[in-house]
C-alpha cells in the first residue's frame, strides 16, 4: 500500500493516553479523535467562562503522542496550586485555550502546538464547538452535563446532546474515511466514548467504512456510569449508538492477580473489575482477544499496558491489510 497504515482512535483523555503511548512508536498515521463534553475541572471552568472547547482531554492525548523532552511534558501537566491566580489550572490547557483564542481554529491551533511537541500523529477534536451531554436515566429523569450525569449515579438509558447545531469536525469525517482501521476506547464508557458517537456525522462515517472496527474494552467498572458491567454490556452500550454487528474485534483484561490493597481502594470507591462473560460475548458474534492487559502504575492506579495492546492492534492491522 502507498504510505503507512492509518488507524484512528475514538476516545476521551487519560483511557486513550495510555494506549497511544505505545502505537506511536509504530510506522503508522495515527489520529486521535477526542470528546469535547468535560465541564468539570479546569477544562470545565475554561469552557464555561470563555465558551472555547474543553483542553483537558486534547492536552493528555497530545502528551502521551509527543515525542518532546519530558521535561516539556511535565512542563504540560503542571497544575497550579488552587490559592493561585491560575488556581487548579494545567499550563497545557491555559496554552491550548490561548492558541485557540489566537488562530480561532481550533485544529490549526492544536496542530500547532503539536508541531512544537514533536508528536507522532494527528489529534482532533470531534466537535469544534463544547458539547453539553445529557442523559435520560431509567427512572425518566434527565440529567444534563458530564459531571452530573456521573454524580448523579443512575442506571443511564439514552444519552443525547443538549446542541441542535453540533457537527462533526470535517478534518474527523476525513480521517474516518481514510482509515484502515477504527479503534474504539478505552475511556470512561458513557462520557467520553459514546459522546464522540453521538456527534452527526461520525456514526454515519463508521458503519460506512470497511475498516476493521476494535474496541478496547475499560479494565474497571466506573461508579456512576457503568456499575457491575461486563464486557459484553460494553460492547452492547457502544452498539445501542452504532448499530448492532459494528465491533469486528473486542480487546479485554482477563481477571489476574492485582495487587488486592489496589483492588480494595477502587472497591472502596465502588469499582470493580469489568468481568468476561464468554457466553454473552460468543452470542454477539465477534472475535475476542483476551489477555493480562493492565498494570499497575506508579500511583497505585490500573492502566492498560500500552505495548502489549499495540502488538495485539498491529497484529490484526497487517492481518487486515494483507
Amino acid at each position: 500500500m502507498e504510505g503507512n497504515p492509518k488507524i484512528v482512535f475514538i476516545g476521551g483523555g487519560t483511557g486513550l493516553s495510555s494506549v497511544l503511548k505505545g502505537i506511536k512508536k509504530y510506522p503508522i498515521d495515527i489520529t486521535a479523535i477526542i470528546s469535547v463534553g468535560d465541564d468539570g475541572g479546569s477544562s470545565g471552568d475554561i469552557r464555561n467562562s470563555i465558551h472555547v472547547v474543553p483542553p483537558g482531554d486534547i492536552r493528555k492525548v497530545m502528551v502521551a503522542m509527543s515525542e518532546t523532552e519530558p521535561l516539556l511534558s511535565t512542563l504540560l501537566d503542571y497544575r497550579f496550586p488552587s490559592e493561585t491566580i491560575f488556581g487548579n489550572h494545567t499550563v497545557g490547557n491555559i496554552l491550548l485555550t490561548a492558541l485557540f483564542q489566537i488562530t480561532g481554529d481550533y485544529v490549526k491551533a492544536i496542530a500547532q502546538l503539536c508541531k512544537v511537541l514533536n508528536v507522532k500523529g494527528t489529534i482532533l477534536p470531534v466537535a469544534e464547538k463544547p458539547l453539553t451531554l445529557c442523559a435520560l436515566m431509567s427512572d425518566g429523569s434527565v440529567v444534563c452535563g458530564e459531571s452530573n450525569i456521573t454524580a448523579a449515579n443512575k442506571c443511564i438509558k439514552q444519552l443525547f446532546l443538549k446542541e441542535n447545531d453540533i457537527q462533526a469536525t470535517p478534518e474527523v469525517i476525513k480521517a474516518i474515511n481514510a482509515a484502515d482501521m477504527i479503534v474504539i476506547g478505552p475511556g470512561s464508557l458513557y462520557t467520553s466514548v459514546i459522546p464522540n458517537l453521538i456527534v452527526p456525522g461520525v456514526k454515519e462515517a463508521i458503519n460506512q467504512s470497511k475498516a476493521k472496527k476494535v474496541y478496547i474494552c475499560n479494565a474497571m467498572t466506573e461508579p456512576g456510569e457503568t456499575d457491575h458491567f461486563t464486557v459484553s454490556d460494553h460492547v452492547k452500550a457502544v452498539e445501542q449508538y452504532l448499530g448492532e454487528h459494528s465491533i469486528d474485534i473486542i480487546l479485554a483484561n482477563i481477571d489476574h492477580d492485582l495487587d488486592p490493597e489496589v483492588l480494595g481502594r477502587y472497591r472502596s470507591q465502588n469499582a470493580e473489575i469489568v468481568q468476561i462473560d464468554y457466553d454473552e460475548i460468543l452470542k454477539l458474534n465477534k472475535e475476542l482477544i483476551a489477555d493480562k492487559f493492565v498494570y499497575i502504575n506508579e500511583h497505585k492506579h490500573i492502566r492498560h499496558t500500552s505495548h502489549k495492546i499495540a502488538a495485539y492492534i498491529l497484529m490484526k492491522l497487517i492481518e487486515t491489510l494483507d
